[in-house]
C-alpha cells in the first residue's frame, strides 16, 4: 500500500502513479520511488495484502467445497471464484514496490500480542464471546460438515459467519482441537499482521508509520470519561465500553479481543480500499474483496458498503472500470452466491429492526457522538484546512464517514451488535486519517492532540489489563448447545442456527447441502471447570 495521507486529507482515488510525475505525487499525496523500474518490478511490497487475500479467500472456498448441494455446484462455484481471484492478484501486481522487512516484522509481532492477550489458545484469559466461539471451533473439528443441531426440537444447522474458523477447523480435524486453536493463532496473526503492515505503510517514512499503527491499534473514544458521567465504576481491568448500554462504538482492541471476526470483515476491506484509493486496485477488485469479507462478519460488510458504492462510482465517472475487473466481479458475484443464501438462511428470527426513538435513546445518542466521535474531530481540527480534508474526495469520504457513524445507531440487530459492528470500517478509516496526522503535529498541537486521544486509549488499556490479572481457562471440548448453557451466552442461539424445514420452499433448499448428523444435549460436566466465573459450579452436571 503506498498512499501517504496527508495531514491536509487523503489522497485523491485512482490518480495514476506512473503517470503522474512531481505535480501529481504532490498534488494527490503519494509517495513516488525514484528507484530504477528494474528494481521497483522486484519489490514485494504488496505482498503482506496478497496473503490477507488469501486468507480471506481461503473459507469461502472450503465453504464452496463442502457446503453445497451436489459436487458439480460446488466446482463451478469455486473455479468462478478463484478466476475472479486470479484477476485480483493480477490487479495488484500492477504496482509493485518495495518490501520494508522491519516495519513487517514489528506489524507481525503486534498482531501476535493482541492476538494472544485477546484469549487465542487460552495463554491469557479469554472473554465471554470466546465460550462460544471455541464451541463453534470444536464442532467445526469433530463432527462432519455442514453441522447440525437437535435445537428447542427442531433439526438445525450451523449458520453463522465461518471465515474465522473454516481454515483452522480443516487443520485440526488433521491434528484435533488444541491444534486448530494453534492454527486460528497463526492464521489470526497473518492476516492483522500483514493489514497493520498495509496500514503503516500509509505514512512513510517508518516511524511516522509506526506512529500511525500505534494510534491505529489504541483507537478509542471517551468510555472513561462516559462512564464517570454516567456513575460507573471505574475499576482497572473492567469492559469501559458498556456505558450507554444498547449504543457502542467498539475500540479496535476491543474488537480484536472479543470479535475477531467482525474486526477481520471489517478492515480487510479498508486494506483494500486505501490501496484503491493509491490505484494499486481497481474498484472491481474492490468489490471482489468486499465480497469475500461478507463470510467474516456480514455486519461489518454493511458498514463497508457506503465506502464500495463510492469507489465504483468513482471509477466508472472516470473510465477506470475494465472488461477483465466487470467479469471478474460477475464471476465472484455468482460464485459468491451461495454463501449469501446461507448466511440469510432462517436469520428473520434474530430481533432486528428500526431503534425505538424515544426521549431516553435521544439523549444517549447524543452522548455517543460527543464522546466517541467529537474528541477525534478535535484531533483532526490541529491538521491543516478543513476537519474534512482540504481535496475535495476527502470531504466527500469523511462525509461518508460521519454519515456512517451517524446512521448505524439508527438501527438495532440483536441487542447492539449492529451498531458495534457495522461501524467497524468507518471507524478505521477515521483511525487511519488521525494517525497520518498526528506525525506531523508539533508542540502545543501535538500535547492537545496526545492527550485527547489518551482519554480513549484507558478503554483498550483497561481490556489488557483485564487479560493480564484475570486467570486463564483450558480450552473446551463441549458443542455448541453445551456452551449456550452458560451465562451470559444462554440466550437464544437464532444467530448461530438455522432451522432446516425453513429452507423449505426457497432457493437455498437446492443449493445448501444438509446436515447428516443432529448434534444432542446431553447431561455431562461443567464445560470450563477452571473458568474463574464459574469455578463455583465445578464438577456438576447440566
Amino acid at each position: 500500500m503506498t498512499a501517504t495521507l496527508a495531514d491536509r486529507g487523503l489522497p485523491h482515488p485512482g490518480l495514476d502513479r506512473e503517470a503522474a510525475g512531481p505535480a501529481g505525487a504532490a498534488e494527490g499525496g503519494l509517495r513516488l520511488d525514484a528507484r530504477p523500474a528494474s528494481v521497483r518490478a522486484a519489490g514485494l511490497g504488496h505482498l503482506p495484502f496478497a496473503v490477507v487475500l488469501l486468507l480471506a479467500a481461503a473459507p469461502n472456498l472450503l465453504f464452496l467445497a463442502t457446503h453445497l448441494a451436489n459436487a458439480p455446484l460446488a466446482a463451478g462455484c469455486i473455479a468462478l471464484l478463484a478466476a475472479a481471484l486470479v484477476v485480483v492478484l493480477r490487479d495488484l501486481a500492477r504496482t509493485p514496490e518495495a518490501l520494508d522487512g522491519r516495519l513487517l516484522a514489528v506489524s507481525l509481532a503486534v498482531a501476535l500480542v493482541l492476538c494472544l492477550l485477546g484469549g487465542q489458545t487460552h495463554l491469557f484469559f479469554a472473554n465471554d464471546d470466546w465460550l462460544l466461539r471455541d464451541a463453534v471451533l470444536r464442532d467445526l473439528v469433530a463432527e462432519p460438515w455442514p453441522v447440525g443441531y437437535l435445537y428447542a426440537g427442531d433439526a438445525t444447522m450451523l449458520r453463522a459467519p465461518l471465515g474465522l474458523y473454516l481454515l483452522p477447523a480443516a487443520i485440526g480435524s488433521l491434528v484435533g482441537l488444541h491444534g486448530a486453536h494453534v492454527a486460528l493463532l497463526a492464521q489470526d496473526t497473518a492476516l492483522f499482521g500483514g493489514l497493520f503492515y498495509g496500514f503503516a505503510r500509509l505514512a512513510p517514512p517508518r516511524r511516522s508509520g509506526l506512529v500511525l499503527l500505534a494510534v491505529f491499534v489504541g483507537f478509542s473514544g471517551w468510555d472513561i470519561v462516559g462512564s464517570t458521567l454516567v456513575g460507573d465504576p471505574l475499576v482497572p481491568g473492567i469492559h469501559l465500553e458498556q456505558w450507554l448500554r444498547d449504543l457502542q462504538f467498539s475500540s479496535h482492541v476491543t474488537q480484536l479481543f472479543w470479535v475477531p471476526n467482525h474486526a477481520a470483515s471489517g478492515w480487510i476491506f479498508v486494506g483494500a480500499y486505501v490501496l484503491w484509493r493509491s490505484s494499486a486496485l481497481r474498484a472491481t477488485s474492490l468489490a471482489v474483496v468486499f465480497g469475500l469479507c461478507v463470510i467474516w462478519s456480514p455486519l461489518s460488510a454493511i458498514g463497508a458498503l457506503p465506502f464500495l458504492v463510492a469507489a465504483l462510482v468513482a471509477d466508472a465517472a472516470a473510465g477506470r472500470l475494465t472488461v477483465s475487473g466487470a467479469t471478474a466481479l460477475g464471476l465472484a458475484g455468482i460464485g459468491l452466491a451461495p454463501v449469501a443464501l446461507f448466511l440469510g438462511a432462517d436469520a428473520g428470527r434474530v430481533p432486528h429492526g428500526l431503534q425505538d426513538l424515544t426521549m431516553g435513546f435521544g439523549s444517549r445518542y447524543v452522548l455517543l457522538m460527543v464522546f466517541e466521535v467529537l474528541p477525534v474531530l478535535l484531533v483532526l481540527h490541529f491538521a491543516p484546512g478543513s476537519v474534512l480534508g482540504a481535496d475535495r474526495w476527502a470531504r466527500r469520504e469523511t462525509g461518508l464517514v460521519l454519515g456512517v457513524l451517524l446512521l448505524v445507531p439508527l438501527y438495532r440487530l440483536g441487542a447492539v451488535d449492529f451498531v458495534m459492528r457495522a461501524s467497524i470500517p468507518a471507524l478505521a478509516l477515521l483511525a487511519l486519517r488521525v494517525g497520518a496526522v498526528m506525525p506531523r503535529l508539533r508542540g502545543p498541537q501535538l500535547a492537545i492532540a496526545a492527550g485527547i486521544l489518551g482519554f480513549g486509549a484507558v478503554t483498550p488499556l483497561y481490556e489488557v489489563i483485564r487479560t493480564l490479572r484475570v486467570p486463564a481457562f483450558s480450552i473446551s471440548s463441549c458443542n455448541l448447545l453445551a456452551s449456550a448453557r452458560t451465562p451470559p451466552n444462554n440466550g437464544p442461539l437464532y444467530h448461530y442456527v438455522a432451522r432446516v424445514e425453513a429452507l423449505r420452499g426457497h432457493l437455498a433448499d437446492h443449493v445448501l447441502a444438509k446436515p447428516t448428523t443432529q448434534i444432542r444435549l446431553v447431561p455431562q460436566a461443567m464445560c470450563w471447570p477452571d473458568h474463574p466465573a464459574h469455578q463455583e459450579h465445578a464438577g456438576e452436571v447440566f
